[in-house]
C-alpha cells in the first residue's frame, strides 16, 4: 500500500502518467459530445444538416447515392466511412503534427465511428421540419464544444480537424477559421446535391435552405471551437517571486520558453523581488502555473492576451 501511495506522489506520476490519463479522458468526453451533436441533432433533422470534416463528407456521399442512384447505404456506412477516410489523414498527423496527437486522434475516430453508426439514437423531439433551426443551433454548439475540447487537450476529432491543425501549426492561423472555410464547401455541396430532391428523410428541401441551416451550424461551431481551443493564441505572463532561479529552471526545461528577468520592489513592504516575463501559447498556461506553484506557492502571477508575436518565438505542436 505504501508503495502505491508513494507512486501516486512521485514526479513520474505527476508529470507523465497523470497528464496522459487526463488527456485520454478528455479525448473520450469530447468525442462523445461531438458524436451526440451529430447523431442526435443533425442526423435527426428533417432538413439535411451537415457536420464538418470526414463525417460531413460521409453524409454527402451517402446522400448523393440516395439522390442520384436511389440507393440507401445503410446505418453503418457513416461509421465505416469515418474510419477508412481518416487513415491517410492520420498519417499526415503522424508526420506533420505529433505522434501523441495522432494516437489520441485515432482513439477519437474509432469512438466517433461507434457513436455515429452503432449506438441507438435518442429522439430529442426535433424531427419536425420546423425544428431545423433548433437542431442546427444545438448540434452546432455540441460539435463546437466537442471539437474545441479535443484540440485544447492535445488531440482532435480526426479528419479535416487534423488538416486544419496542420495548417494552423504551419501558418499560425486560427483552427476554427481554417475549419470554417473547409466546412462551408461541404454545406454548399450538400445544398447542390440534395436541394430540390427527395432526401433520405423523405422531404424535398431547396438547396438554399439546406446550405443556410448548415452554415448557421458551421458559424456556431466555429465560434465555440475558437472560444474553447486557444492553442495558437498567445499570452504574456508576469511572475513576481522571491525564488526566481527555481522557476526559471522549470520554465527553460519544462515549457521550453525564453524568459526576461527584472528586479522589482514592493511599494508597501519594500522587499526586493524578481519579475519573470515570458510569452507562451495559451495552452501552455496550465503547465506554467503548475510549475510556478510547486516552486513558489506565494508567487504572484498575471496574464495578458497577446495579439501577435514577431521574432524568435517557436510555434510548437500541442501534444
Amino acid at each position: 500500500m505504501n508503495k502505491i501511495k508513494a507512486w501516486f506522489q512521485s514526479e513520474t506520476f505527476k508529470q507523465k502518467f497523470y497528464p496522459e490519463f487526463t488527456r485520454t479522458m478528455w479525448v473520450i468526453v469530447s468525442t462523445i459530445i461531438y458524436g451526440i451533436g451529430v447523431a442526435w441533432f443533425l442526423e435527426a433533422s428533417q432538413v439535411p444538416l451537415y457536420t464538418g470534416g470526414v463525417p460531413g463528407l460521409g453524409q454527402l456521399v451517402r446522400d448523393a447515392f440516395y439522390v442520384w442512384f436511389g440507393r440507401d447505404l445503410g446505418p453503418n456506412f457513416l461509421g465505416l466511412f469515418v474510419i477508412v477516410l481518416n487513415l491517410p489523414i492520420l498519417v499526415l498527423g503522424w508526420f506533420g503534427i505529433s505522434h501523441r496527437f495522432t494516437i489520441h486522434s485515432l482513439i477519437s475516430v474509432l469512438l466517433q465511428a461507434f457513436i455515429l453508426s452503432w449506438i441507438p439514437i435518442i429522439d430529442m423531439g426535433l424531427s419536425d421540419r420546423s425544428d431545423a433551426l433548433a437542431a442546427s443551433v444545438l448540434g452546432g454548439l455540441l460539435i463546437g464544444v466537442g471539437g474545441g475540447l479535443a484540440l485544447k487537450y492535445g488531440t482532435s476529432t480526426g479528419g479535416l480537424d487534423i488538416v486544419a491543425q496542420y495548417l494552423s501549426l504551419k501558418k499560425g492561423k486560427s483552427v476554427g477559421y481554417i475549419s470554417m472555410l473547409m466546412n462551408v464547401g461541404i454545406a454548399i455541396m450538400g445544398g447542390l446535391i440534395v436541394g430540390n430532391h427527395e432526401s433520405p428523410s423523405g422531404q424535398i428541401i431547396t438547396g438554399g435552405v439546406i446550405a443556410s441551416y448548415t452554415i448557421i451550424r458551421i458559424i456556431i461551431s466555429t465560434v465555440m471551437v475558437d472560444r474553447t481551443h486557444t492553442s495558437y493564441h498567445f499570452l504574456s505572463v508576469d511572475i513576481i517571486t522571491a525564488s526566481p532561479q527555481a522557476i526559471v529552471d522549470q520554465i527553460l526545461t519544462k515549457v521550453y520558453r525564453g524568459v526576461t528577468l527584472m528586479k522589482v520592489e514592493g511599494a508597501y513592504s519594500h522587499h526586493e523581488k524578481t519579475l519573470i516575463y515570458v510569452v507562451i501559447s495559451s495552452y501552455e498556461l496550465h503547465t506554467l502555473v503548475g510549475l510556478v506553484r510547486r516552486a513558489d506557492p506565494s508567487a504572484f502571477v498575471v496574464t495578458r492576451p497577446v495579439k501577435n508575436v514577431f521574432g524568435n518565438f517557436k510555434r510548437k505542436t500541442i501534444a
